[in-house]
């Protein structure tokens, strides 16, 4: 049904998977575009291992969505990419997906920005199709230039490229984006992590802080980051809000199975947790993916994601000209 779309993937993600595959990673740069111009708010899946990436995979291909996978921040790129493509080939071959990855910047000097820029490139060159920079560490004088820097492999190979920003800053970030206007580094989107609503009037509030900073930074798409609940995911579907992850939900209920609490940050427990599910056995790792494909399952339905595969699909095709699938 979609392998129209895979004309779409970038050519350097296509070098690096296996011969013939139907896997669709795509440039979140492309599905940006296509969900503002539809009021589609795109779903993004904290992934640490292959089992909760296969799992949002089989989700995801059920209800016919676009779907975002992110990466731990210092995590090998590499083998995550190879075991996600290759499940997205076997399970969800032809669905529009994107792969996200993040950099934190540890501060302004030359030294800092210079292994930032090198992770970057390296999340660059593992055919990852979205990259996240955190410049919470850097002083707010220095952020546009640094971003500018760290950001180049993103901009060069044509990724999405993603801002985080700080909470009550709508201002501040109004300034760094027009700075990073001007020196042709403007982000795709911003990211703004907040806490889960305890309330409906908590709801509303984040709703509202969401949009005005979309005001703020002149249309340039907003993504919410970290813990939801299912009344913000109804209130966020529909809206201009470009995307949404999930807080690591996935993550928390499947990595239960391993009886390791997921903390949602890097550390060097990430590579131990991918070695523990691949020494599980079948039922075992079944379990794991059974809770995380539930958890996914109704992640994507309240958040309106339901058949915007086949919209983004075809929205992509007649954009450039091309005849609809």
């Amino acid at each position: 049904m979609f392998s129209p779309v895979l004309a779409f993937r970038p050519a350097r993600v296509v070098a690096r998977l296996e011969p013939r595959s139907a896997a669709c990673p795509l440039s979140s740069k492309d599905l940006v575009r296509a969900a503002a111009a539809l009021r589609l708010t795109l779903p993004l899946v904290r992934a640490p291992t292959p089992g909760v990436a296969r799992a949002a995979l089989v989700a995801a291909k059920q209800l016919q969505s676009v779907l975002g996978l992110s990466l731990p921040a210092g995590s090998p790129p590499e083998g995550w990419f190879k075991a996600v493509t290759q499940a997205a080939d076997e399970v969800a071959a032809g669905l529009p997906i994107f792969l996200a990855g993040e950099v934190r910047v540890a501060g302004r000097r030359d030294v800092e920005v210079e292994a930032a820029f090198t992770a970057a490139w390296v999340l660059s060159d593992a055919g990852l199709t979205h990259l996240t920079v955190d410049l919470a560490a850097v002083p707010p004088e220095a952020r546009a230039e640094v971003l500018a820097r760290v950001a180049a492999p993103a901009l060069e190979n044509g990724l999405g490229l993603d801002c985080v920003v700080a909470r009550g800053g709508a201002l501040e970030a109004g300034l760094l984006f027009g700075d990073l206007a001007r020196n042709a580094a403007l982000p795709d989107v911003a990211s703004l992590p907040l806490e889960a609503p305890a309330s409906r009037e908590a709801v509303e509030s984040q709703v509202r802080e969401l949009l005005a900073l979309c005001a703020a930074l002149a249309g340039t798409p907003v993504v919410r980051r970290g813990p939801v609940t299912p009344e913000l995911l109804r209130s966020l579907a529909g809206s201009p809000v470009a995307g949404c992850d999930d807080g690591g939900a996935a993550a928390e209920v499947a990595l239960l199975a391993l009886e390791v609490a997921w903390t949602g940050q890097a550390d060097r427990r990430e590579a131990p947790l991918a070695q523990a599910e691949a020494a599980l056995g079948g039922g075992a790792l079944a379990r794991l993916e059974a809770r995380a494909y539930g958890e996914v399952l109704d992640f994507l339905e309240r958040l309106g994601a339901t058949g915007s595969a086949l919209r983004v699909a075809r929205h992509l095709e007649e954009s450039r000209g091309e005849p609809g699938s």
